[in-house]
């Protein structure tokens, strides 16, 4: 196997050497009253110079023509540029009995070829010009991609819930939010209400909350620009309520209410780390708050539960 390897190499070099040499032959253009060989001319003069891939680069033609009794050898491309390409011999007379087609072409072989070594020696020939060299290839590198943003984020938002026992109440949430693997998240709120006042036979009632809540879900569809998701909350009231009589005293009770919920929530980005996030919930209490005064029902955080909120994230 190796040596075929090796015989298909030299086959291959020796016919880019045979093909090198071919290119650099001199061409001949004879005159018929020459009375010579062509073929033997053409060979003597390529043994005469040897190796001709020296000239591959410069290729070579000769011209012979007879002029007045002589024979005038014309060796481009040094005749066209007045270098001493031009030379007159005299080859024996054709009816010579010992000048023979073959002596007279072996002459002229040989005048050919000292004409065409004395010019390279002398006048050699300028190598040809090397084509300009490929414009390089810059690859500008391209900038690293963004890094997305964190698996956590801080918000603030509105809030609004409406209890069907009678209470609403208003407020905000600040938010601690985070995200797990690729569909999972959570966050923590922590938050302040106001709620409805009620006038009582005696005086009246204000209250005010504070909140806090642990929500968790899935995101159900994710792009570039916004995001849907489904999360479950539970949600914790602290209530105090104060009763201003009509008499100058006032009382005052803190009782605390517990809701779960359901909760769609929607984020829509409107920059790489911001988005504005907006959700509805809807649940039941858990553990809910009736007041009453005098046996009437003033105040009630009970029966259905509906909530809206409308804020912003920010990603870390």
């Amino acid at each position: 196997m190796i040596a075929r390897i090796l015989a298909l190499a030299l086959i291959a070099m020796r016919s880019e050497g045979t093909a090198a040499a071919a290119e650099a032959r001199p061409v001949l253009d004879l005159d018929p009253c020459l009375e010579i060989d062509e073929a033997v001319v053409q060979n003597l003069v390529e043994l005469e110079l040897g190796d001709g891939r020296a000239r591959a680069n410069a290729p070579i033609s000769v011209a012979v023509r007879c002029v007045e009794g002589a024979q005038e050898i014309r060796v481009e491309p040094w005749a066209s540029r007045g270098e001493d390409g031009i030379r007159t011999i005299e080859l024996p007379a054709a009816d010579d009995a010992t000048a023979t087609l073959e002596a007279r072409s072996r002459e002229l072989a040989l005048a050919i070829a000292e004409l065409i070594r004395r010019l390279e020696i002398t006048r050699p020939l300028p190598a040809p010009p090397q084509p300009p060299p490929p414009p390089p290839i810059v690859i500008a590198p391209s900038a690293p991609p963004a890094a997305p943003p964190g698996r956590w984020g801080i918000g603030a938002s509105s809030s609004f819930e409406h209890f069907t026992g009678g209470q609403s109440m208003a407020g905000g949430d600040l938010s601690l939010a985070m995200s797990f693997w690729r569909w999972a998240l959570a966050d923590v709120r922590v938050g302040g209400r106001l709620l409805d006042g009620a006038t009582l036979p005696s005086g009246r009632l204000t209250a005010r909350a504070g909140t806090a809540s642990l929500g968790a879900g899935l995101r159900l569809a994710s792009n570039l620009r916004a995001g849907f998701a489904l999360m479950l909350r539970l949600q914790g009231y602290a209530v105090q309520y104060d009763a201003e009589l009509d008499g100058g005293g006032s009382r005052m009770a803190l009782l605390g209410a517990v809701v779960a919920a359901v909760e769609p929530r929607l984020l829509v980005a409107i920059s790489r780390r911001i988005s504005i996030a907006a959700g509805g919930a809807a649940g039941l209490p858990l553990h809910g708050i009736v007041v009453r005064t005098q046996g009437v029902e003033t105040d009630s955080l009970s029966g259905f539960v509906l909530s809206a909120n409308l804020g912003f994230v920010v990603a870390l």
